[in-house]
């Protein structure tokens, strides 16, 4: 068809089927529920001066093909009042439904840097008629032909067609006017900017807005407490709280008065939904896992988070009443920290009414029974310290950023009433302590009363109030040093050290004011006293030298740039001193000390380095003093048996340690020990190891053989011991034969000590350990130190090792209660081995997935990702010569594969491999595009357009292959990625433009602006 033909014969039938697709479009929305109704639905055909001029522009007036360079020869606008209105329309399957689609032809017009920022804004589709629709006689005519659909509201619609008329279609000639039209041009543009988009998104915000109110007004009209006491379940419960939080709670009028009403029903949800069953959600893709109790008992204290200061006392009893009888440990940590933030000193909250918040929540704990405050101490905790917090702290929301604001607590007689408060309910608390746990917890929150303000200069009434307090608590502390554990004196002192030097300089005179001086002076005597009365007690001496890490010594006090190696020198001197000490008449002494040593409880490896020493040296020096200490050790004590044993093989004593050695093998009393005592000193017993690991088995400790294991493939093929793989193979097979593979933890470390092992371990052996492996919950990079050392002789091993975990992952996730990771999601040092044949890794993967095709992408396909994560160009080169071998098959598993990247230009060669290898309609097409397209993490609100940008210039070189097939699908690629940065872009700017607003509305009521309704007052 040319443009003669058009005018003459197929105009009026083109007019006549836009006003079908009017018409079609009508009685679908008509029909349809819960769009909303458009202003108007308008058609036209385009005119054939219209038409004639896009073409002279376009240098194609003699064309034959009209009805392909010309999609909207027939046209239908579809105009709705507002955004929102658009969206529901957009977001609904309406014009999929009525009409065929031309994807290719879709358009999002939106101003972006591609289209030079064009103001026109509007959602143009390309449709046909239905096939089924078309088979009907009134509608056979319209076979093939191509209607555009346009989708845009009424604000847009007013100025596209004003615009149209004035900048576009009027041509006023060469040499008049031209700067005046560009200044039309420009005020067009303002229009746009400055009015109508501002003014759409105001209205599609009041509608939102409206909408919302209107979901509240449901839960407020059918009774949200009733709602709440009647729910059936937890999903029901969670459902009505998310809805009760986000469309009613904002709306409330008198917000304070809707509070008291909720918190009992609040209280009431939570204890019921401790009752309840899990209840599986049924949805239309099968049943998911429900709501938990304890995510119900979290969004309840995350409401009342929300409204805690429409009644802080009634928020504090309602915490402390849903914490009472909480069994989860999450929900319980969830509502401290709701106490804690409600007890904060808050800027805004403090300007209404100063301390008093704080000193009511006091008042309302010092009302409570103490054993009542003590099943809630980590509550009554939390108010306590935020109380002696000297720090206040605000904060302010804006659309792209939050201001934080901090300074410290006006100082006032009522603050200091509230510090005082605090501090006496927390010596209280401390008396009431059970343990060294709650104490320190008490002495954390005290030492939040000693603390200036950590943001700003400290004032000089609240400097007074922390010295003065200091002192207060250093009093008490010496009063109760006798009855305090060693442990917890220990750090005292080396925290009180620390405030000595923060406070001495005062004390002199060195800065402040003389007020400042004198408390700064009695604080430090408070200091002294504590420390004297500590360091009377011989013992305690004694053992701040032997165990610890926070140990203060003479020299500490004298100089502060005493360093961990002078202490270090210090203790051992001081240890050389002690063993010489030791007698016959004070043995007993001795011992006493030795055993209050080994009852510190401490994970920290830093706590007995020196101790083990002792024992060590008095092994050495005096064996018959350490022979009896291991006679009479009680379970702590014995527990430093490779110390003792250590000690005693250095020692001229001989037969005292075979003695101890023997007796140690017969009673098994602790294995752990001696394996540790052979593998970490220069003891030679190689005939030892065999019965070590024999007594073991045969008394089921299962710890000693896993020592055992490790320390034969540590000295595997030295003097320590005798045939080595016989040990790892016994040990191996009794943990296998238990499912127990901790093993690996004791010995990851050394996996570059062991290198003998690891270089001539034997295949039978490496699949024994490969096998015991399997037993593995999760690859973590502590496993892979083990397996990478396998993997550099036997990758091959490796890889069939993680294909075992793979066949059985589904079997392995049941029998794990859902914690089973077939595959590391990233790999730290097993990649370099894994790496070096990428033969093998494809050849492996690829029996994966022909094994089991189903998450292969997610687990097999991810592993070979992690193996070749950057400059993977082996790994590609492999795949895409097993595609361009292989068929369908081999495609799927390329796609898998390159699913777990993002499109990087490295995986193009597979990718163009498989567009040319199946038809442009074929599904993997798709899986190509969706490679390409995925972005994985973005940044910003224009993250994702971006990265799609970035996507499309790659695909630039796409353009120039040989193939023509590779061309087309590139040039048809960057127009669908064109139509994604638009759409982003659109979406980007109204989650913009509305997130502004919200916050705009925010500050408006922050800063109390005039109702408008109201008038304005003067």
């Amino acid at each position: 068809m040319n443009i003669d033909e058009y005018a003459g014969r197929y105009f009026a039938l083109y007019e006549s089927f836009a006003e079908t697709v009017q018409f079609v479009l009508k009685k679908a929305l008509l029909s349809a529920e819960g769009l909303p109704h458009p202003q108007s639905i308008q058609y036209r055909a385009k005119s054939v001066e219209s038409v004639r001029n896009r073409l002279s522009e376009e240098g194609k007036l003699e064309s034959q093909t009209l009805e392909q360079d010309r999609r909207d020869l027939a046209g239908v606008r579809v105009i709705f009042y507002t955004n929102n209105d658009v969206e529901k329309f957009l977001g609904s399957p309406l014009i999929r439904e009525n009409f065929e689609i031309d994807e290719g032809s879709t358009k999002i017009h939106h101003p972006i840097p591609e289209n030079e920022g064009a103001r026109y804004r509007g959602i143009h589709y390309t449709v046909r008629l239905r096939e089924d629709r078309i088979r009907l006689p009134e509608y056979a005519r319209f076979a093939g032909l191509r209607c555009e659909i346009q989708v845009q509201t009424i604000l847009n619609h007013a100025w596209s067609e004003t615009s149209h008329d004035i900048v576009y279609k009027q041509k006023l000639g060469d040499g008049y006017g031209k700067r005046a039209m560009e200044g039309i041009t420009r005020r067009f543009e303002r229009i746009m900017d400055e009015y109508l988009i501002p003014a759409g998104y105001e209205i599609q915000k009041a509608q939102q807005e409206y909408e919302r109110l209107l979901r509240g007004k449901l839960l407020f009209d059918n009774d949200v407490v009733t709602l709440l006491d009647n729910a059936q379940n937890n999903n029901e419960r969670y459902e009505i709280l998310s809805s009760l939080q986000n469309h009613a709670i904002p709306y409330y009028d008198d917000l304070p008065a809707a509070y008291d009403r909720l918190k009992a029903p609040f209280l009431r949800v939570v204890q019921a939904a401790r009752e309840a069953e899990q209840v599986a959600i049924e949805t239309a893709f099968g049943g998911m896992k429900g709501f938990k109790a304890e995510a119900v008992t979290k969004l309840v204290v995350e409401i009342v988070e929300g409204l805690r200061y429409a009644d802080a006392v009634g928020t504090l009893q309602l915490l402390i009443d849903i914490y009472r009888d909480e069994p989860n440990e999450q929900a319980r940590e969830q509502v401290v920290s709701a106490v804690k933030h409600l007890a904060a000193y808050n800027i805004d909250a403090y300007q209404q009414i100063g301390p008093m918040l704080q000193m009511a929540l006091l008042e309302q704990l010092n009302g409570m029974d103490a054993a009542e405050v003590d099943r809630i101490r980590p509550i009554a905790l939390a108010v306590w310290s935020e109380a002696l917090q000297l720090d206040i702290t605000g904060q302010t929301w804006k659309t792209d950023s939050v201001i934080l604001r901090s300074g410290a607590v006006p100082a006032s007689d009522q603050l200091m009433e509230v510090r005082d408060k605090a501090i006496v309910a927390l010596f209280a608390a401390y008396d009431r302590s059970v343990d060294d746990s709650q104490r320190r917890r008490v002495l954390s929150a005290l030492d939040d009363g000693t603390r200036a303000p950590s943001q700003v200069a400290c004032p000089d009434e609240l400097l007074t109030a922390t010295l003065r307090d200091a002192a207060r608590i250093l009093e008490f502390m010496t009063e109760r040093a006798p009855q305090t554990s060693y442990e917890l004196l220990q750090h005292l002192e080396h925290q009180y050290l620390y405030d000595y030097y923060r406070v001495s300089g005062l004390a002199d005179g060195e800065g402040g004011k003389p007020a400042h001086q004198a408390d700064a002076a009695a604080l430090v005597r408070a200091i002294f006293r504590f420390r004297d009365a500590i360091n009377a007690d011989e013992s305690f001496v004694r053992y701040k030298v032997l165990v610890g890490y926070e140990s203060v010594f003479p020299a500490h006090w004298i100089d502060r740039d005493f360093d961990y190696k002078e202490s270090d020198a210090y203790r051992q001197q001081e240890v050389d001193r002690y063993v010489n000490a030791v007698d016959a008449e004070n043995e007993n002494d001795w011992f006493e000390l030795a055993t209050r040593c080994a009852q510190t409880k401490s994970n920290d490896l830093a706590t007995f380095p020196v101790f083990g020493d002792f024992i060590a040296k008095l092994s050495q020096r005096k064996s018959e003093v350490a022979e009896g200490f291991l006679d009479r050790a009680g379970d702590d004590l014995h527990g430093f048996l490779a110390a003792f044993l250590n000690g005693l093989v250095a020692s001229d004593r001989q037969y005292i340690y075979e003695r101890a050695l023997a007796s140690e093998l017969d009673s098994a009393r602790n294995l752990p020990g001696v394996v540790h005592h052979l593998r970490y000193s220069e003891a030679r017993q190689p005939h030892v190891a065999r019965r070590l690991l024999d007594r073991a088995m045969e008394t089921d400790d299962t710890v000693a053989v896993t020592k055992c294991l490790a320390f034969a493939m540590e000295a595997y093929g030295t003097e320590k011991l005798d045939d080595a793989d016989t040990i790892v193979h016994d040990a191996l097979a009794y943990l296998t034969q238990r499912k127990d593979p901790r093993w690996v933890w004791g010995v990851w470390f050394a996996a570059g000590r062991a290198v003998r092992f690891y270089q001539e371990a034997s295949p039978e052996r490496v699949g024994q350990i490969l096998k015991n492996l399997a037993f593995l919950p999760k690859v973590d990079h502590h496993v892979e130190r083990v397996l990478r050392r396998l993997a550099e002789r036997y990758p091959e091993a490796v890889w069939d090792y993680f294909g075992d975990r793979l066949a059985r992952a589904e079997q392995a996730i049941d029998e794990n209660g859902g914690e089973f990771e077939a595959v590391p999601y990233r790999l730290h040092d097993l990649q370099k081995a894994l790496s070096k044949d990428a033969e093998l890794a494809v050849a492996k993967g690829m029996a994966w997935f022909v094994r089991d095709a189903t998450l292969f992408q997610f687990r097999g396909g991810r592993l070979l990702c992690a193996v070749f994560p950057r400059d993977a160009d082996a790994l590609m080169a492999a795949l895409a010569g097993l595609v361009k071998e292989g068929g369908e098959t081999q495609a799927d598993f390329a796609l898998a594969v390159l699913r777990n990247y993002h499109g990087e230009t490295f995986t193009h060669v597979v990718l163009k491999e498989i567009v040319s290898r199946f038809p442009e309609d074929d599904r993997r097409h798709g899986g190509v595009r969706s490679c390409l397209e995925n972005t994985g993490v973005v940044h910003g609100e224009l993250g994702f357009a971006n990265a799609w940008r970035a996507k499309k210039e790659t695909l630039s070189e796409w353009l120039d292959d040989p193939r023509q097939e590779i061309r087309m699908f590139a040039e048809k690629e960057r127009a669908s990625l064109d139509l994604m940065i638009a759409a982003e872009e659109r979406r980007a700017e109204a989650s913009t433009r509305m997130r502004r607003m919200d916050y705009d509305d925010l500050a408006d009521h922050e800063e109390g602006e005039p109702d408008p309704e109201a008038g304005d007052e003067r």
